[in-house]
């Protein structure tokens, strides 16, 4: 008979109860009850046997009564195991050519995962968002935005009038989402130079970008061309989609290891994020591009634009084409120009 320490998890509640459990020849385990002399027997086939994993406790759950967390050494292995010869778990971590195929596949496995997997989901689930959440997220957002970060637009009507007026030309010749693509333009002093479309098609402009590319309408026309790609290609809702499935799946694979794997999951996640992130940008800046080569207008303009906003931002390392949510600037414009010989 085998003596050991244990916990017992009654069933249906979140009380736990330190006790000694016997284990007997013949495959009988008998304890004693909490708050009671009574002791209990069950035979070990009524025993829902955990799997052993290295020199964690095994756990061991009984149907309608609870579930036993007792130390493990190979004699309670061996009492476990009874009449098996042994378990599948100790045969595949002794095995070792599993063992060196773990070591090559998993991390084959994580990569497919993080690379194809999900943002293969990203673009299904994409497609799936409603209409009617879509619509409510942007207005919502926007609101949001009004409230904090931006102002009324201190350009003069008349200008504004005559941008809308050419933005709705041009909308008028491509062929693109069910979307209200409105313009609309703001002032911010934390933006600056800048522009963002909401997944709704509402676009916003900031009166630091109308200054910055002096009110030329070819230099604008080419970055709100950028900004209704991302609309276009639904950008919103797949980096939604793939940000939570990150998530999902680092905690999945991690989860249990606590302090070191917080730090490499922050940093995975962070550089992940980044890459889907440059992804995103650059089909929207092909998108501006071949609306503009559809428009039979050139994708110089688009390189000038970039050029503009480069003059706002600080210098790149090497290291920002890896951490940096945006491509490098001058990949873009050489890619602009590429398109336009």
């Amino acid at each position: 008979m085998l003596k050991v320490k244990g916990t017992f998890y009654p069933e249906g509640t979140s009380q736990s109860y330190s006790c000694d459990i016997h284990l007997h020849v013949g495959g009988l385990m008998s304890f004693k009850l909490p708050n009671s002399d009574q002791n209990k027997q069950i035979n070990r086939k009524d025993l829902s046997i955990k799997p052993k994993l290295g020199r964690i406790p095994r756990e061991l759950s009984v149907s309608g009564l609870g579930l036993f967390s007792i130390e493990s050494d190979d004699k309670v292995d061996t009492w476990l195991l009874g009449d098996k010869q042994t378990d599948t778990v100790v045969k595949m971590e002794g095995n070792l050519p599993i063992i060196f195929a773990s070591i090559l596949l998993v991390p084959v496995l994580l990569f497919s995962i993080f690379k194809y997997g999900i943002p293969g989901f990203a673009i299904y689930f994409a497609e799936l968002v409603p209409d009617p959440m879509i619509n409510i997220t942007s207005q919502h957002t926007l609101i949001g935005m009004d409230k904090t970060l931006l102002s009324p637009s201190k350009l003069d009507e008349q200008t504004r009038l005559e941008l809308i007026e050419k933005w709705q030309d041009t909308l008028n010749q491509l062929t693109l989402r069910d979307r209200n693509y409105n313009l609309n333009f703001r002032y911010s002093k934390q933006f600056g130079a800048n522009a963002f479309a909401l997944p709704d098609g509402t676009v916003v402009v900031t009166d630091g970008l109308v200054e910055l590319v002096e009110n030329d309408w070819p230099m604008l026309q080419a970055i709100l061309l950028h900004e209704i790609g991302h609309v276009e290609h639904n950008h919103s809702m797949r980096l939604i989609a793939e940000l939570m499935a990150t998530s999902i799946a680092i905690n999945y694979f991690f989860g249990d290891l606590e302090g070191m794997i917080e730090v490499v999951a922050g940093f995975t996640s962070t550089v992940v994020q980044n890459q889907y992130s440059q992804k995103l940008e650059w089909e929207a800046d092909n998108f501006a591009i071949s609306q503009l080569q559809n428009l039979n207008l050139d994708p110089e303009s688009f390189a000038l634009a970039m050029e503009k906003l480069a003059t706002t931002g600080p210098e790149h390392s090497e290291l920002d084409e890896f951490f940096h949510s945006h491509p490098l600037t001058q990949e873009r414009i050489q890619n602009a120009r590429n398109a336009a010989k």
